[in-house]
């Protein structure tokens, strides 16, 4: 059997900060991307704003690149990263986490209020009106601030900050205050109701995953040979958050590779032996099946594939027309929106 290139060795790791972090900036390039005009969908003008050039839909090199790298970068992320984007930068995954773990907070331990739950899960003694009034202002307070996010997208940053600090009307002042208001429903239902629902039935994401069932991409590995050191104490399944065993994790099970459990199990170490790592890390490769010993270069070129190679193909199109359009003036770009 090819061993699995173990990516955290040594002492214990603690990544439950550092994923926080990720998920923050996450968040925050939503938001950067679009504002900063690296990419933007202009309305005022019909044009595509990549990297702070106004591209019109016949420049092919640009469009044909742009459309390879949106339709590889996600399966090369899922042949090689695999579920780590949805646990430490998915923007769904992290507002659902954090809807989760306040309406435990506000409606009980056990608490499950969102459309896969069978009726409401709620406790009895925090079954008051004040805890939902609490609830339902905070998924109401986040979804006002979310809501402003996809009109980046669409207009300049001047044009939103204009909606946000209720400033003078602009030629799509209705229009933006209509799109708003349907982005902010939609983001408190999501909140609200639907959470992992989107996660487990809806994501594309996902659907690559079990498409790629050949790749062996990052996951969560658990050291069998040192099981005599296990306790069999659950703490790492008890911390999961999607609620498996970190222990016996199946190639497509429900991981999200957040790490709780590894932080979980290096804790409980560390009490009984300061600097001692815990049996869970993250590996990469081989899980269970017999293969011909490779080097780490095989093994990440494996990862990659084919939509590995084009993507770059698609880098080096949408570079390519980049450069030329720029060299050759901005025929294009209409007004200054």
């Amino acid at each position: 059997m090819e061993p699995p290139l173990h990516l955290a060795t040594g002492s214990a790791r603690h990544y439950g900060g550092l994923r926080r972090a990720a998920q923050f900036a996450a968040l925050g390039l939503l938001v950067l991307v679009p504002a900063t005009g690296v990419f933007r969908i202009d309305l005022a003008t019909a044009e595509l704003m990549i990297v702070g050039h106004a591209v019109n839909l016949r420049e092919f090199p640009v469009v044909a690149g742009l459309a390879v790298v949106l339709a590889t970068a996600p399966l090369v992320m899922v042949s090689t990263l695999g579920t780590l984007w949805c646990g430490w930068a998915c923007p769904q995954n992290a507002v659902s986490e954090w809807a989760d773990a306040l309406t435990r907070r506000l409606l009980g331990a056990r608490a499950n209020v969102n459309v896969e739950s069978a009726g409401l899960q709620v406790a009895p003694s925090k079954n008051r009106i004040a805890n939902w009034s609490m609830l339902a202002l905070q998924f109401l307070l986040v979804s006002l601030l979310l809501g402003v996010i996809p009109l980046f997208y669409f207009f300049p940053a001047p044009v939103v900050w204009t909606l946000v600090s209720f400033g003078e009307d602009s030629q799509f002042s209705v229009f933006i205050h209509r799109l708003y208001l349907f982005c902010v429903a939609a983001a408190f239902v999501d909140i609200a109701l639907v959470r992992y629902f989107l996660c487990n039935y809806v994501c594309l994401y996902r659907f690559g995953l079990l498409l790629l069932r050949n790749r062996e991409p990052l996951h969560v590995a658990y050291d069998a040979a040192r099981s005599d050191d296990c306790a069999r104490c659950n703490y790492c399944r008890v911390s999961c958050i999607t609620g498996i065993d970190p222990a016996r994790i199946k190639a497509y099970d429900r991981c999200v590779n957040c790490a709780a459990c590894i932080d979980a199990c290096n804790r409980l170490h560390e009490r009984a032996r300061p600097a001692a790592a815990g049996l869970l890390r993250f590996a990469a490769g081989a899980r269970d099946r017999a293969a011909a010993p490779r080097s780490v270069v095989e093994r990440v070129a494996g990862m990659l594939g084919w939509h590995g190679a084009l993507m770059l193909v698609g880098l080096a199109l949408l570079l390519y027309g980049l450069l030329i359009g720029g060299s050759g003036g901005s025929g294009g770009s209409g007004g200054s929106g």
